[in-house]
């Protein structure tokens, strides 16, 4: 990885997709560097696909009355017990078995064909941007401070909310809605626009939305939140555009 290095290919980003570029282009015989500045895995392994559906799981056991673990505690505990189960296999080692170079740390572009990482220029034919996203925080009024939960945040939970307000009905805030009802909670999702899911065919919308209220969650559609307040940071009121 020295200003010499000429890479066949550069991805920036070890998720889902940086992972199986890389091993893909590894393993048709490309020389490939994977550049990671946080933990491979992405989304998908530390806040997405594994701990929501191992999440899912234990939830559906709830409903259906099998057993599940103890309490919410235990629970999460068997949801970082599968993401570490699950990890070994997006590991440095990992990659390194399938022939791809990794590295930790930012890079920034200086050509078409250069950038800068480690302190040096590095050349490349073809470069990947997998760099995925963040959640988004809402400006709510009298938020400052207030410890809002977002889809990477939620992991760290350990004791279940007695009643929980989720902002937005698409495809996150919908699983973990229905999950965390089926576990104790008592949910109400707030969606801005005429209906959840609003990505997904209208009749598919329509079946998870009974599905959630049979399952005891609230949906406030048409609206959205403007404001909180709160005494402990933590828990507290939300007030709507409806007042």
């Amino acid at each position: 990885m020295t200003d010499t290095a000429m890479w066949d290919l550069i991805v920036i980003g070890g998720g889902s997709a940086g992972l199986v570029a890389s091993k893909t282009a590894a393993g048709l015989g490309a020389r490939v560097l994977l550049i990671e500045k946080d933990r491979l895995g992405g989304d998908c392994l530390w806040t997405g696909c594994v701990p929501s559906k191992t999440l899912i799981f234990s939830a559906h056991n709830a409903s259906l009355g099998r057993p599940t673990p103890a309490d919410f505690a235990a629970t999460m505990r068997a949801v970082h017990n599968a993401i570490q189960t699950i990890a070994p296999a997006d590991s440095r080692e990992a990659l390194e078995s399938n022939g791809v170079s990794v590295a930790r740390g930012g890079a920034r572009f200086l050509s078409a064909r250069t950038l800068a990482f480690g302190g040096a220029e590095t050349r490349f034919k073809q470069a990947l941007i997998a760099t995925g996203t963040s959640p988004k925080q809402p400006r709510l009024a009298g938020a400052t401070g207030l410890h809002v939960l977002t889809s990477e945040s939620f992991w760290g939970l350990r004791e279940l909310p007695g009643e929980l307000v989720i902002l937005g009905g698409g495809a996150i805030g919908c699983e973990l809605g229905q999950a965390m009802a089926r576990l104790g909670s008592h949910v109400t999702i707030v969606q801005r626009g005429p209906r959840i899911l609003p990505k997904e065919e209208e009749l598919a919308a329509r079946i998870v939305h009974e599905a959630l209220l049979a399952d005891g969650v609230t949906i406030l559609t048409g609206r959205c939140a403007v404001a909180a307040t709160s005494r402990d940071q933590r828990s507290g009121t939300i007030t709507l555009d409806d007042g």
